[in-house]
């Protein structure tokens, strides 16, 4: 199947599960900082913003295929390095207790917000 000839259907589909994997990410790096308990932290951090994660990225290299962008776009890199950056601050944050910091919550609230909106400003 050649670049953009999915139906109009499937591309809203994969747009609607790609703002729920966002949701689902946003949901877990915001849950990774504010519970005070560390286990329910890493529920957050481990359950929610890593599949978030992993869902992002596969439907977003499946959408970029469907419309016919390179994965090497610089919006597209950036993307990826925002998100792997505000993943990262999340798991170090929840990997041992004391590392829940303002800093660290900007981070990547930060960077997944950039990464936001690289993603609708292309």
């Amino acid at each position: 199947m050649e670049p953009g000839t999915l139906p109009i259907d499937t591309l809203l589909l994969l747009r609607f599960l790609k703002l729920g994997a966002a949701m689902l990410l946003c949901a877990g790096t915001v849950g990774a900082f504010l519970p005070r308990d560390l286990e329910d932290r890493r529920r957050a951090a481990y359950f929610l913003a890593g599949p978030g994660f992993g869902l992002s990225w596969a439907i977003g290299f499946v959408l970029a295929w469907a419309r016919g962008h390179s994965p090497l776009s610089p919006w597209i890199l950036g993307s990826l390095v925002l998100s792997l950056v505000s993943l990262n601050a999340v798991l170090w944050a929840t990997g041992r207790e004391g590392r829940r910091t303002s800093a660290g919550a900007t981070i990547a609230l930060g960077s997944l917000a950039a990464t936001v909106a690289l993603m609708v400003w292309q």
